[in-house]
């Protein structure tokens, strides 16, 4: 009787280990699923990653070229600028030596007519 005994109870407890394995097998291959998704996503990821890392070289290059622009701009512009000064300051002269001019033409003109008159009253 005791060996019946003992053979009930081993086979209660297969039975118990067997739904168990099962239940393991069951969550293994869950698992196991899981991982080949995040295996998957983790490949995704490292792609768009090197994606990324290619875009960032690229635009880290276009701000370097466009920086290098900027400065040829602005330094271009500050030269302008500079000309712009001296044509300024020259138009200036200009402008002062013109009303001088004008005044001697206007003085030399008022000469000329006293002249003139003088001439004719003889």
């Amino acid at each position: 009787m005791q060996v019946a005994r003992k053979l009930i109870v081993l086979e209660s407890d297969l039975e118990r280990a067997e739904e168990r394995a099962d239940h393991a097998e069951t969550k293994c291959s869950a698992l196991e699923e899981d991982l080949k998704n995040m295996t998957n996503d983790l490949k995704s990821l490292m792609a768009q990653n090197e994606e990324y890392s290619q875009k960032e070289d690229k635009f880290e290059e276009e701000i370097k070229v466009l920086s290098e622009k900027l400065k040829e701009v602005e330094q271009r512009a500050e030269y302008a600028e500079r000309t712009v000064v001296k044509l300024e300051n020259s138009i200036d002269d200009l402008e002062e030596q013109l009303a001088r001019a004008k005044e001697e033409n206007l003085g030399i003109n008022q000469v000329l007519d006293q002249t003139l008159l003088e001439l004719n009253n003889m």
